[in-house]
C-alpha cells in the first residue's frame, strides 16, 4: 500500500479522523481501507498510481497489510503477505528473507504490531501521546495542536537534508525508533528492540570467493525480483557504478528494464548511458528536467503546493521545484511499473573516502556531518549541542559501546545511518506512488559487505570487478570516471582518491565552511525573488529566528529553509 494510519479510537474523535483523511487525500491518498482490531483503527490506502495487493485477512481474524515495497522469501504481493503472517512470532525479530524498505502492520492472535524492514528505513510518524501513527508526517502535523519548532530538526534538516533518530522539525510530532518494533496495546505502546546481528570480523574468503558470493547474492535477489514483475520494471543508467550494476544484474536475469537517464543534453552520464544503450541495442529515454516548461509567477503557489503535499512537506531536495521533479516520478510509476534504484550501492565501495584506521564519532562528524558554517546561523545556533545531538544519534544507529569505532564499524554508519535516515526518506515518498526497489539496501548485503577487507572497496576497485563478473559486455563500457569497468583503475584517479582519503581530518571538517565563504550565491529561478515573494509575501519571519538568510551562499541549502519557512507558516506555528 502507499499510506497508513493507526490510532486509538477513544483518543481520536470522529472530526479529527475526517482531518487526516483529508490531509491524505490532498497528498494524492484517497479511499482509505478501514480495519478494526480491539481499540485501534487501521486505515489502509493503495498506491496513488500504481496499486498492488497490499492487504491480506484469514478466516481467524488475523489480518497482514504492507506498506513501501515488500519482499519475503523470494515472494512479493498476497504470497508475500501470507508467508509473513504464518511465520511471524511477535516475540522473535528475524532479519532475514526480506527485500525492500517497507512496513507491515499485523495482527495475530488478538495482538497488532508495527514491523519495519531490518534497517527500519521506512517512514513512521506518531503523535506526542502516540495515539496516532502514520506513515505520512504531514498528516500528524496538520492535525494537531499545540506545535512548536525543534530547533536541532530545523538546523538537521537544512545542512544534511534530512532528519535523524526520532527528531523532527516539529517537537510533538517524532519518528519511530528505527531499531524497534511496537506492539498496540490497550493501555500503550510497546517498544521491542529488533535483532539485527552485525559481523565485524573480516572475512578470511579470497578476492574471487568474494565476487562469486556477492554476484550470486545479488542475482538471486534479481531473480525473484523479475519473477514477480516481468517485463513491468524501470531503471535509470548514470555514467557511474550502481545504476551500471543494477542493469547487469536485470539483464541476466533475462529482461531489458524499460531504462532512463537524467541530466543535460552534454552531461557525461547522459552521453555514457546513451553510448551504452547504442551499443547494445535497447532504447533509452532522456529526461532533461532544465526543458520542463517555466510557468508563469502567479502559477507557482499551485505548484509547490502540489509538490508540498506529495512530497509530504520536507523532501530532501526542499519543495521548490518547478513541477518537473513530480511529473517525472509520476510519469515513470505508471502501468503497474516496479522502479528500481541503485541508492544503497556505495555499500561496495569506500563510500566516507577514509583510510583504514579507527576514529571517533566525533571525527566521522568532521568528516561527513559539517556541511554548515556558524557565520550564516543566529545566535539560536550552538554548535556543542547540534554535534551532541547528532553523536548521541550516531551512537545509538550504530549500537556502540563507546564513542570510539573500529573502520568496520564506522563503515557501517553508511547503511545505518545515512542510508537509514536520508536515501530511506526519499523511498518512502517514492513507495507512495508505485512500487519502487533498492534492492542494495538489504540485510543480507550489507552484512556481507561489512565482513570485505577495505582495500577491495577502495578506489571502486571491488564494485567494478562485480559488474565485469555479471556481465562483462556492460562492464567494457566507459564510465564517467573516466575508464570502463572491465580495465584497472588508472594510477591518476587513485592519486586523486587519495588526495581525499588521506585529508586530514579537521580540514575536511573545515571543507564546506572554506568552500562557502568563497562562492557567490548563483540563484536558480525557483528562488528567484520574482517566484518567492508571491509565495512568501511575509519573508521569512521563522527562519529568520535561525538564519541569517542574507549571508547564505549555498542555494540548495537555501532551499530547504525556504522549505521550513513553507511548512512553519502553513501550519500556523
Amino acid at each position: 500500500m502507499g499510506d497508513f494510519v493507526i490510532f486509538k479510537r477513544d483518543r481520536v474523535d470522529e472530526q479529527k479522523q475526517k482531518a487526516i483523511i483529508r490531509c491524505l487525500a490532498a497528498q494524492g491518498s484517497k479511499n482509505p481501507r478501514l480495519i478494526h482490531a480491539d481499540s485501534y483503527s487501521l486505515l489502509t490506502f493503495e498506491k496513488i498510481i500504481s496499486p498492488v495487493v497490499n492487504v491480506i485477512e484469514n478466516e481467524k481474524g488475523n489480518f497482514c497489510a504492507s506498506s513501501g515495497c515488500f519482499f519475503y522469501k523470494g515472494k512479493n504481493g498476497k504470497s508475500a503477505l501470507e508467508l509473513f503472517l504464518n511465520d511471524f512470532d511477535p516475540e522473535i525479530y528475524s532479519p532475514h528473507s526480506f527485500l525492500g524498505i517497507f512496513t507491515l502492520i499485523i495482527k495475530k492472535n488478538g495482538r497488532l504490531f508495527i514491523v519495519t524492514d531490518p534497517l527500519g528505513g521506512s517512514r513512521i510518524f506518531h503523535n506526542s501521546d502516540r495515539s496516532v501513527w502514520s506513515s505520512s508526517f504531514l498528516a500528524l502535523a496538520e492535525t494537531s495542536s499545540g506545535l512548536s519548532i525543534d530547533k536541532q530538526g530545523v538546523y538537521e534538516y537544512c545542512f544534511q537534508e534530512t532528519t535523524y533518530g526520532e527528531t523532527t522539525p516539529v517537537n510533538e510530532i517524532k519518528m519511530a525508533d528505527s531499531l524497534c518494533y511496537f506492539e498496540f496495546c490497550e493501555h500503550g505502546i510497546r517498544s521491542i528492540k529488533k535483532n539485527i546481528p552485525i559481523d565485524f570480523e573480516t572475512t578470511v574468503s579470497t578476492y574471487d570467493e568474494l565476487l562469486d558470493e556477492h554476484s550470486s547474492l545479488l542475482q538471486d535477489q534479481m531473480n525473484y525480483v523479475v519473477s514477480s514483475y516481468g517485463l513491468k520494471i524501470a531503471t535509470a543508467l548514470s555514467g557511474g557504478y550502481d545504476s551500471r550494476l543494477m542493469l547487469s544484474l536485470a539483464r541476466n536475469a533475462g529482461i531489458t528494464p524499460d531504462v532512463y537517464v537524467y541530466g543535460a543534453d552534454d552531461s557525461q552520464d547522459v552521453k555514457v548511458a546513451q553510448s551504452i544503450a547504442r551499443g547494445e541495442g535497447f532504447s533509452i529515454k532522456h529526461i532533461n528536467k532544465a526543458h520542463f516548461q517555466k510557468p508563469e509567477p502567479e502559477e507557482y503557489a499551485g505548484i509547490l503546493k502540489d509538490n508540498f503535499y506529495a512530497l509530504d512537506g520536507l523532501p530532501n531536495e526542499g519543495i521548490f521545484d518547478f513541477g518537473a521533479n513530480m511529473s517525472t516520478r509520476r510519469k515513470r510509476a505508471e502501468d503497474g511499473t516496479l522502479i528500481l534504484n541503485g541508492g544503497g550501492g556505495e555499500i561496495y565501495r569506500n563510500f566516507f573516502y577514509l583510510p583504514n584506521l579507527s576514529y571517533s564519532v566525533d571525527q566521522l562528524i568532521d568528516v561527513f556531518y559539517t556541511r554548515y558554517t556558524a557565520d550564516f546561523c543566529t545566535e539560536a545556533f550552538s554548535e556543542d549541542h547540534y554535534r551532541d545531538q547528532l553523536k548521541s544519534k550516531i551512537i545509538y544507529a550504530l549500537e556502540l559501546e563507546s564513542e570510539h569505532m573500529s573502520r568496520t564499524q564506522l563503515e557501517y554508519a553508511y547503511p545505518a545511518f545515512r542510508l537509514r535516515y536520508w536515501t530511506a526518506k526519499d523511498n518512502s515518498n517514492n513507495n507512495r506512488l508505485s512500487s519502487f526497489l533498492t534492492p542494495f539496501i538489504c540485510y543480507e548485503t550489507i552484512r556481507a559487505t561489512l565482513k570485505m577487507p577495505l582495500k577491495f572497496k577502495t578506489h571502486g576497485r571491488f564494485q567494478g570487478d562485480l559488474i565485469n563478473r555479471i556481465n562483462p559486455a556492460l562492464a567494457s563500457y566507459q564510465s564517467d570516471y573516466g575508464y570502463p569497468f572491465n580495465e584497472p583503475i588508472p594510477f591518476s584517479k587513485k592519486i586523486k582518491n587519495n588526495m581525499t582519503i588521506f585529508r586530514p581530518v579537521w580540514l575536511r571538517k573545515r571543507s564546506y565552511a572554506i568552500k562557502h565563504k568563497m562562492a557567490n550565491l548563483s540563484l536558480p529561478q525557483t528562488l528567484s525573488d520574482g517566484y518567492i515573494r508571491p509565495v512568501l509575501p511575509a519573508g521569512t519571519p521563522y527562519m529568520d529566528q535561525y538564519f541569517k538568510i542574507p549571508e547564505i551562499r549555498d542555494a540548495a541549502l537555501l532551499g530547504r529553509v525556504l522549505t521550513l519557512e513553507f511548512l512553519f507558516g502553513h501550519l500556523g506555528l
